[in-house]
């Protein structure tokens, strides 16, 4: 679905809470404390309120009504919204922008960073980064959801995520780095994990719990990480890179190296820089883009799994790593390159 499809059926907020509400209750509307089916549906009207920004400035905003459902049984009396307990919860943008947002993230070839969204929706930065990185949130859900591994004709490697000095000094340095690992079907899925480390640790499990014991074959480059493989890799074919061979017949690495160059590229140029602690989310946006490439219901996915995540609270979103402190709210926003 194109941005002008989405404006098209979804471009009022009650046009989007009929089909949230139709999505979550198909049988019809239930009190999500009690269970009870007598629930009523109520518009509540437009108010006012006064806004004082950092400055002192005082102005005054509309709030504009909205739809929510009370349970009729005197022995509950629930309040709610067709968004609470989801990844919608507590947002107080209309959804018709929500919907607009995820039309435009999914037909996004390389992403779209939280100031493209910003000029786009006419909304602040702030509300779309943490807009932003709900929806990706609903995208990481998705993968998750997928726990089939690999099968037919898989490649692996590894890449570095990180600063560009150190490209160029072509050095891996521990803590300007990060190492990821992925594998990748050919013509099918893909698989991408930040990992802690480049070694056989890590690396094998990953090939043990992501490739079928019936794939075809695990083709990857000379590393000696691919010395000793798990026992469900029945076939495993190399090319040697340090002799510059790049393709033996259908032996090759080069589906991977090209997801690796739609990664790096999405990054470099629509987000210039994020934070290490955001990167997992990253990968698994770029990875269900990948993946559902074909797929036709590509929007309706994002939605279902937006109602079916659990909220995520700004607070959690930019609390500091295990071990860091913050450092200002340029880190807290992601700004801060890894």
């Amino acid at each position: 679905m194109n941005l002008i499809d989405a404006a098209k059926d979804f471009g009022t907020p009650e046009a989007c809470v009929n089909y949230l509400e139709a999505m979550r209750w198909p049988d019809g509307v239930t009190c999500l404390q009690c269970d009870g089916s007598k629930v009523s549906r109520i518009q509540t009207r437009d108010t006012e309120r006064t806004r004082k920004n950092a400055k002192g400035e005082v102005r005054t905003v509309r709030v504009p009504g909205r739809i929510v459902y009370q349970c009729q049984d005197p022995k509950c009396g629930h309040q709610f919204s067709v968004t609470t307990g989801t990844l919608f919860h507590d947002t107080h943008l209309p959804l018709d922008k929500w919907f607009m947002t995820v039309a435009l993230m999914v037909n996004a070839k390389k992403g779209l960073s939280a100031f493209q969204l910003k000029r786009d929706l006419g909304i602040a930065y702030k509300t779309a980064w943490y807009l932003s990185h709900r929806v990706r949130k609903a995208m990481e859900l998705v993968e998750l959801a997928d726990a089939e591994p690999l099968t037919g004709t898989v490649e692996a490697d590894e890449t570095y995520m990180g600063s560009k000095k150190y490209d160029k000094r072509r050095k891996r340095a521990k803590y300007d780095k990060e190492p990821v690992f992925g594998v990748v079907e050919r013509d099918g899925r893909a698989k991408t994990l930040h990992i802690p480390a480049v070694n056989r640790y890590h690396v094998i499990d990953k090939l043990k719990d992501n490739i079928a014991v019936d794939a075809s074959a695990l083709y990857t480059d000379d590393s000696a990480l691919y010395d000793r493989l798990p026992a469900n890799i029945q076939k495993h074919e190399i090319v040697n890179h340090s002799a510059k061979e790049w393709v033996r017949g259908d032996v090759h690495t080069g589906t991977i190296d090209g997801y690796w160059g739609l990664l790096k590229r999405g990054i470099i140029g629509s987000f210039h820089q994020i934070s290490v602690k955001h990167l997992n989310r990253y990968l698994s946006k770029f990875q269900f883009k990948w993946n559902h490439r074909k797929a036709q219901d590509i929007f309706m996915l994002v939605i279902a799994a937006l109602m079916i995540g659990s909220s995520l609270p700004y607070a959690k979103l930019i609390e500091p790593l295990e071990g860091e402190t913050s450092r200002g709210p340029e880190v807290a926003l992601g700004d801060e390159s890894f």
